[in-house]
Parts: structure tokens; C-alpha cells; sequence
């Protein structure tokens, strides 16, 4: 591999991470919104219904599905983004060794 291919991986690794602070961040926020409100759609209706303690817990689980759903779609897309993230940082470092050994045998 030469240097350029090394400070072209390292570029678009760094590119990528730059472009994608932001988004990281509004979509761990989206993340900690939607449990929020799973939650409490899930406490108001086990406050409203009727029965055991398990019984409402349950009920009021099934009733507020829909938003676990939604918690769990966006949790799946802060991951793939915070995943890609320590990916390409991992690239960086292997970017920065590899340029490092490569000047040295220079």
C-alpha cells in the first residue's frame, strides 16, 4: 500500500467522522426521546387499567408496543451509526501505524 492509499483511507475515515458527529449526537437523542416516551405511555396506561399489578403491567406493555417499536428503530440506527464511527476510527488508527511503518522503511 502506498502513501497515498494510506492518506486516502485515512481522509475519508476522518471525513466521515467529522460529517457524522451531529448526527450521532440527534440520533442518541432520538434514541433517549422515544424510551422516554415508551415509558411513559407505558406508566399512564398502567395507572388507568384495572386488575393485579402484573395484569396492568402487561396490558399497558401490550398497549404501548407501537412505541417500543419506534424506541427500538431508533436505537438500531444510532447504532449502525455509532458502529460505522468506532469502525472508521479503528481505520484511522490502522491508517496512522501503517503511515508510521511505511516511513520508516523509508
Amino acid at each position: 500500500m502506498k502513501t497515498e492509499a494510506i492518506e486516502d483511507r485515512a481522509h475519508q475515515a476522518l471525513k466521515f467522522l467529522t460529517d457524522t458527529d451531529e448526527l450521532a449526537a440527534d440520533l442518541k437523542v432520538d434514541v433517549e426521546r422515544s424510551l422516554a416516551r415508551y415509558k411513559a405511555h407505558c406508566n399512564a396506561h398502567f395507572l388507568t387499567l384495572t386488575g393485579t399489578s402484573e395484569e396492568r403491567k402487561r396490558a399497558a406493555e401490550k398497549e404501548s408496543e407501537p412505541l417500543y417499536l419506534d424506541y427500538l428503530e431508533a436505537m438500531r440506527k444510532y447504532e449502525g451509526v455509532a458502529n460505522k464511527r468506532k469502525t472508521e476510527s479503528l481505520a484511522v488508527e490502522w491508517c496512522r501505524s501503517l503511515y508510521a511503518a511505511y516511513r520508516q522503511g523509508k
